[in-house]
């Protein structure tokens, strides 16, 4: 927990939640330090919560429920509420925020009113409640993990001894298949008294039954850009895309019985590019189908949240010290996922060099307090710093902040692909949505 010194009593909070698959991650100084973040006169908070298998395991009954990392996040909040005081803040001034996994779970607390009256607004960077990070088959998946460690164990076995022989295994043991990968993901809890996510959370926000906050939303220019120099992973996800168009379509969308699979591929890769065209000879437009699992979600959520709250979205784009190492490609933009992380705090292994790239954290972390102490980003027309007035997200007028080298207000600049992607699923898939 970080306090400003000059800070008085009852102070607002901004409460971080850090992202990582569910699976890696924490709160520690040399990743999450606040620096002028705390200089805006606010608390910073921010806390460790189960990941893996230690926190997404399930039997899909109710002897491992799963979702104890979420149930981790949950008790953080409450103590937030119970013990802020002591330590300068006001319980009734807290906002979340988090980014990737951390924004997905936050967003996950957005669409649970058992979280309601624990913050007053939130933030969702690179994330969001309809972003579909959801187990398919957890069962399968914690049998799977058991029988990677012991060959013998079988279907016949039931999930009490499942339960029984994982909980009797070391950390030294458990820790290295932690990270087992079908693990990542939010787990649908079997029907309890201790279940926290029982049904998607599509349907909670297109009518209106969760915890109704102002919310910020984000993406970064280009989410797909990876770390690496050389675009390898992208590569292979465009020869998948040429290969058949039916690896365009999302993970999530069940498609309705006797759809023409391949019709559903061909609209998405005709709004990205030529119908004839290839994906291996333009990358570019295999990185914004790829990006389209967040950018999409983000802006449904804007579109549908901005109904029952107030809601605004914006764009990273400042390519900066934080984005020099990611891959670059023609067409695109050059920041990538996770890289307003070094804007927002002190990150050891990422220090800022350049006098825009202190520029750009002053701002950012200047509108992420004004949102936490005005429920406002943009609150005061003669602040300098920033001169811009931040829009209000409408659902037919979806405008958004470009926080770039300067700061602008533009319009919807993906509004073709989300009219496509509203299209595609609403004609073809299933509902309740998983995700979008």
């Amino acid at each position: 927990m970080f306090i400003p010194e000059c800070l008085c009593a009852c102070s607002k909070l901004l409460v971080w939640i850090y992202g990582g698959a569910l699976l890696a991650g924490c709160s520690s100084f040399e990743e999450f330090a606040p620096g002028d973040l705390a200089n805006e006169d606010v608390i910073v908070v921010t806390f460790n919560y189960r990941l893996g298998v230690y926190g997404f395991l399930s039997t899909g009954d109710d002897v491992i429920l799963g979702n104890a990392g979420l149930k981790d996040q949950l008790f953080a909040l409450q103590w937030v509420q119970k013990n802020i005081a002591y330590f300068g803040g006001d319980p009734d001034k807290v906002t979340l925020f988090g980014q990737s996994a951390g924004g997905i779970s936050i967003g996950h607390h957005i669409a649970n009113k058992k979280s309601q009256g624990l913050y007053r607004a939130a933030i969702c960077q690179s994330g969001c409640s309809l972003s579909p990070l959801y187990q398919s088959d957890p069962k399968t998946n914690a049998y799977g993990l058991a029988k990677n460690l012991d060959w013998t164990i079988t279907e016949a076995n039931t999930t009490v001894e499942i339960r029984d022989f994982l909980q009797n295994l070391s950390v030294d043991v458990l820790t290295p298949v932690g990270g087992f990968t079908l693990l990542t993901g939010i787990v649908l809890e079997a029907e309890n008294d201790d279940a926290y996510v029982t049904d998607v959370n599509f349907p909670h926000i297109e009518s209106g039954n969760f915890v109704q906050v102002p919310l910020m939303i984000s993406n970064v220019a280009e989410e797909a850009l990876g770390q690496s120099k050389l675009p390898l992973d992208l590569l292979l996800v465009a020869l998948l895309f040429d290969f058949d168009v039916k690896n365009l379509i999302p993970g999530d969308l069940t498609p309705l019985p006797g759809t023409n699979l391949t019709e559903v591929g061909n609209i998405i890769k005709e709004t990205y590019m030529e119908a004839n065209g290839s994906f291996i000879q333009n990358l570019a437009a295999a990185a914004e189908v790829s990006s389209a699992f967040f950018v999409r979600s983000s802006f449904k959520q804007a579109e549908l949240q901005s109904n029952y709250t107030p809601v605004y979205i914006y764009q990273f784009s400042f390519y900066g010290t934080a984005s020099e190492n990611r891959t670059k490609i023609e067409g695109v933009g050059k920041t990538g996922h996770s890289d307003e992380l070094p804007y927002l705090f002190n990150i050891s292994a990422i220090p800022l060099v350049t006098d825009a790239d202190f520029l750009t954290r002053k701002r950012i972390t200047r509108l992420w307090a004004n949102f936490a102490k005005t429920l406002n980003p943009t609150p005061d027309e003669s602040d300098a710093l920033l001169n811009v007035t931040w829009p209000l997200v409408s659902p037919s007028n979806i405008q958004f902040l470009d926080i770039d080298s300067s700061l602008e207000v533009k319009p919807n600049l993906r509004a073709k692909q989300m009219a496509m992607w509203n299209s595609v699923y609403y004609t073809y898939g299933q509902q309740p949505f998983v995700g979008f």
